[in-house]
């Protein structure tokens, strides 16, 4: 799984360049949440890490098409999309269910215009 590698190679400090954070084990578990919550007709997203030491989920269809979910070690999800000319943003916590907003973002990044 994607999310394992990301684990492993970043779950050290200094990972990347500029001193990036560590991915803690407790932030790789909300993101495992996280994608074990999606319901099961919904694309899983690629998986990667930021500086900060968050796990990033990505939906991407094309350059003005995608969906960017931040998993924190406290279980907070920070979202960003690009759909077209809307450009929304927001936080929630995580708590054992995916956001209907993230899951609203998910179907309008993946819809044809």
């Amino acid at each position: 799984m994607e999310l394992d590698e990301v684990a492993k190679e970043c779950g050290k400090a200094d990972w990347g360049t500029d001193g990036a954070d560590p991915v803690k084990p407790e932030t790789v578990q909300h993101a495992r949440r996280f994608l074990d919550a999606l319901p099961p007709e919904y694309p899983i997203p690629s998986v990667g890490a930021e500086p900060d030491g968050h796990v990033t989920l990505e939906w991407y269809r094309a350059t003005n098409r995608l969906l960017s979910v931040s998993v924190s070690p406290q279980a907070m999800l920070y979202w960003a999309a690009l759909a077209g000319e809307e450009d929304p943003r927001g936080t929630c916590p995580f708590n054992g269910e995916v956001p209907e907003t993230i899951l609203y973002w998910i179907r309008r990044v993946g819809a044809h215009d």
